[in-house]
């Protein structure tokens, strides 16, 4: 009776956690948020955290989430603008 107990929940947390995954790639791509896969293999990954911090960041507007022009640092995947690279004319 124990062993049909565990093969119970084992398939309820694994069909809530592929459940979870699902929507979450498919949020993103509805909201305009980059990375739908990123952020659904953190939530397989990371579970209840992982989706914690995909709720926090689709909160974000994503205007605050790109990186300003003048950044020292930009983000991989964003150009430079002219006006910030050196020349030397």
């Amino acid at each position: 009776m124990e062993a049909i107990a565990i093969l119970d929940l084992t398939i309820l947390y694994v069909s809530i956690h592929a459940l979870l995954s699902i929507l979450v790639l498919r949020d993103p791509e509805k909201r305009g948020i980059e990375n739908s896969v990123l952020w659904a293999s953190i939530v397989v990954i990371f579970s209840g955290v992982g989706l914690v911090l995909y709720l926090i960041r689709r909160t974000i507007p994503e205007d605050e989430v790109e990186a300003s022009e003048d950044a020292e640092f930009p983000l991989p995947g964003t150009e430079r603008s002219n006006k910030s690279s050196c020349t030397d004319e």
